[in-house]
């Protein structure tokens, strides 16, 4: 099985709803392996390499896991939920929908504001990720201008 940059296994294909067929039940469960330290766990590692290979539904499926297992609430639980929500909106962009990108490239930044008392993501600056939603954004924008 191929591995992206970061050791993660490649599925196959990057599941588009709609587009692409889903993986097998259970292909992702051996990923979703929190540590104590759930910023600093094979989960988390993972969910980045599948954000940075282009692979956004896999990314908030594993980072689900990151998510449920930090305090409620928490700075850090609102830094890995812009990660997930920045996965869905470069999801929602492949799928031609600009307006929902555009609402959850909101919601990034929203988060990363609740999470900046959060301790870094490794991986990630909280900067890095301001400055992928707004790219984003920006993209959903040229969309939504084109449809009208």
């Amino acid at each position: 099985m191929p591995e992206l940059a970061g050791g993660t296994p490649a599925p196959d294909h990057a599941y588009v709803p709609g587009q692409t067929a889903r993986h097998p039940e259970g292909w992702f469960d051996p990923l979703k392996a929190v540590d104590p330290d759930p910023f600093d766990s094979p989960a988390m590692r993972a969910g980045l390499d599948y954000l940075h290979a282009g692979y956004f539904w896999e990314c908030h499926e594993v980072l689900e896991a990151v998510w449920l297992a930090l305090p409620d609430p928490s700075a850090e639980r609102h830094m890995v939920q812009a990660v997930i929500q920045l996965a869905n909106a470069r999801l929602k962009l492949v799928m031609g929908r600009p307006k929902a990108t555009l609402r959850l490239c909101t919601m990034v930044q929203e988060h990363l504001v609740a999470g900046r008392a959060s301790r870094p993501i490794p991986g990630v600056t909280p900067s890095e990720l301001l400055e992928w939603a707004r790219n984003t954004a920006g993209l959903a924008d040229v969309a939504v201008n084109d449809e009208l």
